[in-house]
């Protein structure tokens, strides 16, 4: 008979490499003759120590055997070869290294030589690596079932079918699911129906893959309700690459992702109002920097997002302002103090001033600790110009009312003075009065009339006085003006008039367009100390939307613009200019009424005036007047 010893083995070796089980044979004496020494490599240990050894010694000598209440086993293996009887399917487990257990499924038929008579044993053993949940009695084991015993979290382990060999307590109060509920069955029990087929792709070649697959999902409790599941779902490879069994650590986070979707729902509730509402939202941190500001903050202010974030608000105000004012809101701001409806100006990139009005409150950590602002703010600028027009409307109101009734008595006595002057005047030119009094006559004839004109201009002032409109063509109006206006300023003004081509002609009052372009030329005289250039430039324009900081309706003007190289205007007395009695000019040498009458020629006219002043560099007045609309041009 052949053993392995000869030609058997020569046999074998073609096949050892496609052979994962370990083959060995023994002689009548129990030794080792042949080992394929695939037992030797798991426990990476030298075939030579094995072979020459009796079998049961070397069983024996595995590494921790002992603890594997492996006795039993071996008591029967030593009976039954002692009687030369089949060995069946004898498990023996034994330590592998790196915590892992190894299982030896022992089978073998005894060996008979020529004769008959009892040679030896050729046999084979199964070599499969342990998942912890088979290695009963082993400390490791003990240690992990308490662990799991007593986790809060859910634990399934299944075999690598997915069906479900252990589950624990923590699974059973998060699922509602018993163990005997549960054992048997696949985790599909938890199916929500929630997670499409790409999903369970995903999911399972994942685990194929022999990596954890880590996420939260939505499951189903026992009861039908639904609830949110945070899983590490591990597979157990053995040595051989084969996937043993899977292991899920389940805990329930429902509260938790609730808590978040209502945090993620309030936060885009907000993030709607915030970027659809006209006003907008701001927080600063605790240096007073912003951290945050709406996307309506970044279209009012003409900046991006990104430019805006990080600086503090004295760096993005550019205006001048009144320095106490924005000493006391700093104070308020380094103090922790709410504030409500500060306004100040903004100067955008392009140079548009706005005015913008801001409100805030400080908040704080869990501990106490000042964190920073948040708050909202407003574009005012309309609101501002309304005000103010509203403002200047009622006290150019109440000073008509007194303006009127101090014209209205002054035109009775000057009433008088006139009846009687053309009186006397009348008796000198019949003889009845001495001709040497004439002179003291013409000159309270001329007083009243000077005084006659001062009442129709306050009149016209309190808009009491109505116009006498008609048609009249700028440009050949300010020509005729010219030696007038130029005698009025002196000859060291030096006046030019410049005009579009086919300008459009107006319909105001000839008397007080004379009276406007007068006023004006005077006061850039004086702002010139009388030496100096004045232009006087006439355009057509068209406004095609309403413009309410001028408080000027879309349509077709004609602009007169007077322009001086005197001292100019400072911007805090900018605002004053249109009040009455107001003047900058030394005392006695102004009324202050010049443009506040202008202003209500332009006003009454259906027009408006507007300034441009820099200190240093002149003034430029423009007198808006609305085209006359003729037949030619209508068509």
């Amino acid at each position: 008979m052949e053993t392995l010893e000869s030609g058997g083995v020569r046999f074998l070796s073609e096949y050892e490499d496609l052979v994962h089980d370990w083959l060995w044979e023994i002689d009548q004496d129990g030794k080792i003759t042949y080992s394929n020494g695939k037992l030797e490599e798991r426990l990476e240990t030298d075939t030579k120590q094995s072979v020459g050894t009796l079998l049961i010694e070397f069983l024996t000598s595995l590494p921790n055997v002992e603890k594997h209440r492996n006795r039993v086993s071996l008591d029967r293996i030593v009976r039954l070869m002692e009687s030369h009887q089949q060995i069946r399917e004898i498990s023996l487990d034994t330590d592998a290294g790196e915590s892992a257990t190894l299982r030896l499924i022992l089978s073998a038929n005894p060996l008979h030589d020529e004769r008959g008579d009892f040679s030896g044993y050729r046999g084979v053993a199964r070599l499969e690596e342990l998942s912890f949940m088979e290695v009963d009695g082993s400390s490791q084991h003990k240690t992990l079932m308490t662990a799991m015993e007593h986790s809060p979290n859910g634990v399934l382990v299944t075999d690598s079918n997915g069906r479900i060999i252990y589950a624990n307590p923590g699974f059973s109060k998060i699922s509602g699911y018993s163990r005997e509920d549960a054992y048997g069955e696949t985790p599909r029990i938890l199916n929500s129906g929630a997670n499409g087929p790409e999903f369970y792709r995903d999911f399972w070649g994942t685990l194929k893959d022999g990596r954890s697959w880590v996420g939260t999902i939505k499951n189903r409790r026992k009861n039908g309700e639904v609830y949110w599941c945070r899983e590490t779902v591990s597979p157990i490879v053995r040595r051989d690459g084969i996937i043993s069994n899977f292991v899920a650590i389940q805990q329930d986070v429902s509260a938790e992702v609730e808590a978040q979707k209502a945090l993620e729902e309030s936060q885009a509730r907000f993030q709607g109002y915030a970027e659809s509402a006209s006003d907008w939202y701001w927080e600063m941190d605790e240096n007073l920097r912003f951290t945050y500001v709406s996307d309506a903050a970044c279209e009012k202010a003409g900046m991006d997002r990104s430019d805006m974030l990080g600086l503090s608000r004295e760096e993005l105000v550019t205006a001048e302002e009144d320095q106490e004012k924005w000493k006391a809101h700093i104070a308020d701001l380094k103090a922790h103090k709410t504030f409500k409806d500060f306004s100040y100006s903004f100067v955008r990139k392009d140079g548009v001033v706005r005015r913008w009005q801001i409100s805030g409150k400080p908040f704080y950590g869990e501990n106490g600790k000042f964190k920073g602002y948040r708050g909202v703010g407003k574009d005012v600028t309309e609101a501002a110009i309304l005000e103010e027009q509203l403002r200047q409307s009622q006290k150019m109101e109440v000073l008509g009312h007194l303006t009127g009734g101090v014209a209205h008595d002054f035109n009775n006595l000057l009433g008088i003075i006139l009846g009687n002057a053309e009186l006397l005047a009348e008796q000198i030119e019949t003889g009845k009065l001495d001709k040497d009094s004439s002179h003291q006559i013409e000159n309270i004839l001329m007083a009243g009339k000077r005084g006659s004109g001062i009442t129709n201009h306050l009149l016209m002032f309190a808009r009491k006085q109505s116009l006498t409109p008609k048609e009249l063509h700028l440009d050949s109006e300010i020509c005729r003006m010219r030696d007038i206006l130029k005698s009025s300023v002196g000859s060291k003004v030096n006046i030019d008039i410049h005009s579009d081509r086919d300008l459009w002609s107006v319909y105001v009052d000839e008397d007080q367009l004379f009276n406007a372009a007068l006023n004006l030329s005077i006061n850039a005289r004086d702002a010139m100390d009388g030496e100096g250039d004045i232009t006087f430039s006439l355009r057509n324009m068209t406004v095609l939307l309403d413009d309410k900081r001028m408080d000027l309706k879309r349509g077709d003007y004609v602009v007169l613009n007077v322009k001086d190289t005197g001292c100019g205007i400072p911007k805090e007395n900018l605002r004053f200019v249109y009040e009455p009695f107001f003047s900058t000019k030394e005392m006695g040498k102004g009324t202050g009424l010049g443009l506040s009458m202008v202003y209500g020629f332009a006003k009454k006219s259906g027009g408006t005036i507007w300034i441009d002043s820099e200190v240093g560099k002149g003034t430029e007045v423009q007198l808006y007047l609305p085209r006359k609309y003729t037949q030619e041009s209508t068509i």
